[in-house]
Parts: structure tokens; C-alpha cells; sequence
């Protein structure tokens, strides 16, 4: 049990470096917070949704493929006729992704609960993938997605509709991404819940919070 509050407090250390540099997904950080509050519960490996275009010969290819825009928050006309007009080697795909959140537990109890809220706030494609050192991991997904493949020429009323589509994908994942936030906090008691901070020598540490 010991192995996996450590396992938890590094993964906090984590984020909240990633957070300093500017490597965490600028609205995650709310949402990450809420999970570690949950005395068995931590997160790793998770995202707030982002749209991207990939060049690749179809949009499920990892190894022959590159990502030539991405962002967290949406993407403006500019940025699409910016990226398209560069070329391409394949094909460009722009693929818009719900939240995804990837989330350690100490119990199977605690595992089924997380699957309970999550599913609560839209989180429907859900499950528990494994189980190993870390605790038991359970995958958090929206089923928001968007895949379309682009050509290489559009008129104007083309891509400010294009455009307006993947944002408002996008959105509807974030908006389920905050009523996941919300279920989380309002499922926490006084018995259930751990104080987040830094210790004396500025470091992050996980303390329970005791009433």
C-alpha cells in the first residue's frame, strides 16, 4: 500500500512540473487536481481533447505519419490554411479527439466508482484495461471524435464552416470534461478526500485531510 501512495505522490511531483514548464494541457490541471483528491485515485497519461492534422496514408497509422498542427484549444483559419498550404506526403487528416483520462486506483472498488461518475458525466466508452504495480487502470473516454479527410484547395465558406465543426467537437468534449470535474467533487466526503500542497521545502507532497 505504501508502493502505491509513492507511486501517487510521484505522479503528482509530475504534473505539477509539467504544469510549471508549460508541458500540461493548459484546462486539464482543475480536472487532474479533482481525481488526486480521491485518497485511492491518481492520474497519468491524460488529455483534454486537442484537434490535429496528421499527415499520414490513413488516420490510424502511427509509423508512417506526422503530426503537422496541433492544439488544445481549437484551431483558427489562419492556422488551417497555414498548415495545408505547406504540403504533404500522404494524406492530411484533421481529427479532432475527446477527453481522454488514463487513472490509477488502489481498489477495485475505487476502479468501479471512477467508472460509476465518469459514465454519470458522459464518459460512456469507459473500462479497466489492466492491472499491474501502479494499481488498477481504468481508461476514461468521451467517444467525441471527428476524422475528415482535407483536400488541397477550398474556398472560403469551406474552411470557416470546417473549421467551426472541429471547434464545436471540441467543445463538446471539454463541456463533458467539466461535468466530470463537477461529479468528482461533489462524490468527495471528508473521509474520502486528500489535501494537495507543498511541504516546508517547497516540494509537492499529498497529505490526507483529516476533520
Amino acid at each position: 500500500m505504501n508502493d502505491w501512495y509513492t507511486y501517487k505522490q510521484k505522479a503528482w511531483e509530475r504534473i505539477l512540473r509539467d504544469k510549471e514548464i508549460g508541458y500540461l494541457d493548459p484546462d486539464i490541471f482543475d480536472v487532474l487536481e479533482a481525481f488526486f483528491k480521491r485518497k485511492d485515485t491518481y492520474t497519468q497519461s491524460s488529455c483534454s481533447g486537442r484537434i490535429t492534422i496528421v499527415d499520414a496514408e490513413f488516420p490510424w497509422d502511427r509509423k508512417k505519419s506526422s503530426v503537422v498542427y496541433k492544439n488544445h484549444l481549437g484551431i483558427g483559419v489562419e492556422d488551417f490554411i497555414r498548415t495545408i498550404s505547406k504540403g504533404k506526403v500522404w494524406n492530411l487528416w484533421l481529427t479532432v479527439q475527446g477527453p481522454i483520462f488514463h487513472v490509477y486506483t488502489r481498489t477495485q472498488e475505487e476502479a468501479w466508482e471512477i467508472l460509476r461518475i465518469a459514465r454519470s458525466a458522459g464518459f460512456k466508452h469507459s473500462g479497466i484495461l489492466t492491472i499491474n504495480k501502479k494499481g488498477i487502470l481504468v481508461e476514461l473516454r468521451t467517444g467525441v471524435k471527428m476524422v475528415h479527410l482535407l483536400k488541397q484547395n477550398y474556398i472560403e465558406e469551406e474552411m470557416v464552416n470546417l473549421v467551426n465543426i472541429a471547434n464545436k467537437v471540441l467543445l463538446k468534449g471539454k463541456e463533458k470534461m467539466q461535468k466530470l470535474k463537477i461529479a468528482l467533487e461533489n462524490s468527495l466526503n471528508s473521509h474520502d478526500s486528500m489535501e494537495l500542497g507543498k511541504n516546508s521545502e517547497r516540494k509537492s507532497e499529498v497529505q490526507y485531510h483529516l476533520s
